[in-house]
């Protein structure tokens, strides 16, 4: 049977005699209840999470990339060099696992438990750790790229020669984190707690660091140039050839700190105590 809509269409051969008013109108009224009906399904489907209604089921004892894996539990286990790209691991325990080598990329691992696991050298580029717990987690030499890191627990976590660049650390909990000659240039550390993180030279480039806590942090050597450190707490930090080229302070607390061969120049918005300590050279020791 003929749908409602194509019927009125069908009708109007025989209204020529009404000068086809009706069936315009009809007409509109079926386009106009036809956009309605696909863009209600677009909605639907944009609605739900992608890797719902996109990724097959996964085998826990065989676990592919591109896979559902939520259901399953990899704590404790040795799957060093395993390819994961694109799965999904919402909330997955991989608890003291060995990923180590282990490919990522694009994975979803949103709550995912990764308590002391080893994850060096993997390549998670643009992968989704929101809210994943990294307890003292190895992700050293790790490729971050890109990776969403928004409220992640990471308490002592190793990032030793990461490359997180462009990632995303919002309101993470980063106490002794030890992050030295990692790669963070441009990445988001808006409002994160970094209490005696060790970033001895590590590259922050044009980070966002805008009211993080680095209170007592060993951050000789780093690169903050085009930094935005505006509200900073570095008190106590030891800054020692730490170079702030272009660097925003506006309200940064530096109070306390150690100074020797620290580059200010061109930095804006200096407190007015190292602004005159700093002096025309640019430079704090």
């Amino acid at each position: 049977m003929a749908h409602p809509d194509l019927r009125q269409g069908n009708n109007c051969r025989s209204a020529a005699s009404t000068g086809g008013k009706a069936c315009r109108g009809g007409r509109r009224g079926a386009l106009a209840r036809l956009r309605l009906l696909l863009l209600g399904l677009a909605v639907t489907a944009f609605a739900a999470p992608a890797t719902a209604w996109r990724l097959p089921e996964g085998d826990c004892n065989d676990p592919k990339p591109l896979t559902q894996l939520r259901h399953c539990s990899f704590a404790g286990k040795k799957l060093a060099g395993i390819d994961l790209h694109g799965a999904d691991l919402t909330r997955v325990d991989f608890g003291t696992a060995d990923l180590s080598g282990c490919d990522l990329t694009g994975a979803v691992l949103r709550g995912a438990n990764l308590k002391w696991a080893n994850l060096s050298g993997c390549h998670m580029h643009r992968s989704d750790l929101t809210g994943a717990d990294l307890f003292h987690t190895n992700l050293a030499r790790t490729d971050l790229g890109g990776a969403d890191l928004v409220k992640t627990f990471m308490f002592g976590t190793e990032l030793a020669e990461a490359d997180a660049e462009d990632a995303d650390f919002r309101g993470a909990f980063m106490k002794d984190v030890a992050m030295e000659g990692g790669r963070f240039r441009r990445a988001d550390f808006s409002g994160v707690y970094m209490l005696r993180a060790v970033i001895y030279g590590s590259d922050l480039r044009w980070a966002k660091l805008t009211g993080v806590d680095l209170t007592g942090a060993s951050a000789e050597e780093v690169n903050f140039s085009g930094a935005d450190l505006s509200g900073a707490k570095l008190r106590g930090a030891t800054l020692i050839s730490t170079r702030f080229i272009g660097a925003n302070l506006d309200g940064a607390d530096l109070s306390n700190a150690t100074f020797e061969a620290t580059d200010f120049r061109g930095a804006i918005n200096l407190p007015a105590a190292l602004a005159a300590r700093v002096g025309k050279t640019g430079r704090a020791d």
